[in-house]
């Protein structure tokens, strides 16, 4: 029997896997379709990119490595129009706060489930080791949202780089990722210095953020599943 359940087992994460396979060849499909579609447009708009969109090898394969050669990543000196280095602004601007606000929610989920791990799951050894795995698993987002964010800023830097932006997105060092206060993982002594980014001026966007209860819920039954 417990052979059995072994063998089943394996036979669902080996469907799993071929399954995700096959769902990230098709969204790598679609997202190279909406590329070249892209590059059709932009020549219109840009010429000056002419010659800059033929695709390198193992593009086609990954097309998440294929620039899209923004004004931001056009060499100075092109004679780009001024309304598109604006329309840039905007959108990383947009980028830039958007990153800002998940990053806060996800620092405050984290922080939601470190104080559930340790106050709550006690000694079990499989629910802690449920938590850290999905913990570390948020991490992760935290840090690919911290990546968009510097992203975003160092194409304002280019395209902007006394501009008043400067002002509300300052750079984001590794050390800046943390939560609003000292955490049970955070072995440091003394009170713990807030980040910037908790004190940075917020967009309307940033209204009720906060991790909710049922969001926090949501994640402490996951633990258990």
């Amino acid at each position: 029997m417990l052979e059995l359940r072994r063998l089943l087992k394996q036979q669902i994460r080996s469907k799993a896997t071929t399954f995700q396979a096959a769902e990230l060849e098709e969204k790598r499909a679609l997202l190279h379709r909406r590329i070249t579609k892209w590059h059709e447009i932009q020549l219109f708009y840009m010429p000056e990119v002419r010659g800059r969109q033929e695709a390198r090898e193992g593009e086609v394969l990954h097309p998440e490595s294929i620039p899209l050669h923004l004004p931001s990543g056009v060499p100075a000196g092109c004679g780009l129009s001024e309304d598109l280095v604006n329309v840039e602004k905007r959108l990383r601007v947009a980028q830039a706060d958007d990153a800002l606000v998940e990053l806060r929610r996800l620092l405050r989920v984290t922080m939601g489930l470190w104080d559930y791990k340790f106050s709550q799951l006690g000694p079990s050894q499989r629910a802690n080791t449920r938590a850290r795995s999905m913990i570390s698993r948020f991490q992760d987002k935290i840090q690919r949202c911290a990546e968009r964010y510097r992203v975003a800023r160092s194409a304002l830097r280019r395209l902007d780089p006394t501009g008043p932006w400067l002002e509300r997105f300052l750079e984001l060092k590794p050390e800046h990722v943390k939560a609003p206060r000292r955490s049970e993982d955070d072995e440091s002594e003394g009170r713990r210095e807030l980040s910037w980014i908790w004190m940075v001026k917020a967009n309307s966007q940033d209204v009720n953020m906060g991790a909710s209860e049922e969001e926090i819920g949501d994640s402490k039954q996951k633990l258990f599943l």
